[in-house]
């Protein structure tokens, strides 16, 4: 059953791609334009602890090779990314490792709304991440600066695959040129494929409102209001709302803030043996520093609130500060960092655990060619927990090579 909604992604997929011929000559005729991208990357890698755990740590050099396929569509209502790609990952001495399927990542992102009226745009998104490298998983699920998703948890858990995957539909009504209304409808899962029973296994439905009113083209102020149910597999399941002010200012051209700042109440049901309900509230928000020039971009970002996407089978209080940072310093040669650290606490456990996670990723890459490029990525994770498994510590490091090329459909 929890196999349901990426099979039928697969479906959807399968049957776009199918009926995609009879409507070429008709979108050609309406100004739509459509790019396909197949690449490929091959890769040489070292792992520092490859079973993921506090004790036994062993490492390993490996080979990798990730196929990819991205389209991109724009037409003069909506333009769209999608964006697949299959990690197969081969360890040198240990073959029990080894997996054709090591990840399989999906991710559609509008770059410009559909706009159906000149005061309303949709936004939808859905993204699928199933990985065993849960150091480099972290970076690629969507990154926790959107207000309106809770953010993931960043745990570990050793050697096993995570399965995270979730969609989106954002609304905005455009009142007058100084008001403006969003709400954001979404679902986000995370389940574990190798843990029998899915005990770990969490869903999260919700929606976000909100209004803001634009007083200069500097600065603007509103409120939100959001709400959410927590699923859990052997926990009992929880109500999470809260409520509080927005706001912006561009300080220049370069530099912008943006943040939230409010409470949250959380419930969560009771039980067949224990009939009393647990409450707790705690304040909520978060905060995105953004400057850019030219081709440099830095992004600072931090957010604290309640989550039920941690994997610990209960609602937990988060709390995250990161930065990301990139760079094309010279015409062939661009560079990203990126890192962050993150806090959790469990809410109504009996035993309180307490969780922390420091995690970083950087590249360099150079692109010698148009339809090819080298790049060398490395990651590193640090996590201290009370809990079962203790301390981990992982570091891998790849050299990659990537051949792609952008094709016009039409």
């Amino acid at each position: 059953m929890k196999h349901s909604l990426p099979r039928k992604a697969l479906w959807i997929t399968v049957l776009t791609l199918g009926f995609l011929p009879l409507l070429l000559n008709g979108a050609e005729a309406a100004g739509y334009n459509l790019t396909v991208t197949p690449s490929i990357r091959l890769g040489q890698g070292w792992d520092s602890n490859i079973f993921g755990t506090s004790d036994n740590v062993v490492s390993d050099f490996y080979f990798s090779a990730t196929p990819g396929l991205a389209f991109g569509l724009t037409s003069p209502y909506l333009s769209m990314q999608l964006a697949s790609s299959i990690e197969g990952r081969w360890y040198y001495d240990h073959p029990e490792v080894s997996d054709t399927t090591y990840s399989k990542n999906f991710r559609l992102n509008t770059v410009d709304a559909w706009k159906p009226s000149a005061h309303v745009s949709v936004t939808p998104a859905a993204y699928y991440l199933e990985t065993s490298d849960t150091t480099a998983r972290s970076f690629l699920i969507p990154a926790p600066v959107d207000p309106a998703v809770p953010p993931q948890g960043t745990a570990t858990y050793g050697l096993q695959k995570t399965r995270d995957f979730g969609g989106s539909i954002g609304l905005l009504y455009q009142a007058t040129p100084a008001v403006g209304t969003t709400a954001t409808v979404y679902v986000a899962a995370r389940q574990f494929p190798d843990q029998p029973g899915g005990g770990n296994d969490s869903r999260t439905v919700g929606a976000d409102v909100s209004a803001r009113y634009t007083f200069s083209q500097r600065s603007s102020a509103g409120v939100y209001v959001n709400g959410s149910k927590e699923d859990f597999k052997e926990t009992p399941d929880a109500q999470v709302v809260g409520a509080g002010f927005l706001g912006g200012y561009q300080f220049s051209p370069a530099f912008r803030i943006d943040g939230r700042l409010g409470m949250s109440f959380v419930r969560q049901q009771a039980t067949g043996t224990d009939n009393s309900e647990q409450t707790s509230n705690d304040p909520a928000g978060n905060v995105t520093l953004a400057y850019s020039v030219n081709t440099f971009q830095a992004s600072l970002y931090a957010n604290v609130g309640y989550s039920g996407l941690s994997g610990a089978s209960q609602v937990t209080r988060q709390g995250t500060v990161g930065i990301i940072l990139s760079d094309q310093f010279a015409q062939r040669w661009s560079w990203n960092l990126g890192a962050y650290y993150q806090i959790e606490r469990t809410v109504f456990a009996a035993t309180s655990r307490d969780l922390k996670t420091l995690s970083g990723t950087g590249s360099i890459r150079y692109a010698p060619w148009e339809v090819g490029s080298f790049d060398l990525t490395g990651y590193s994770s640090r996590e201290q927990s009370d809990g079962p498994g203790g301390d981990r510590t992982r570091y891998s490091v790849v050299l990659g090579f990537t051949l792609g090329k952008t094709y016009t459909v039409f």
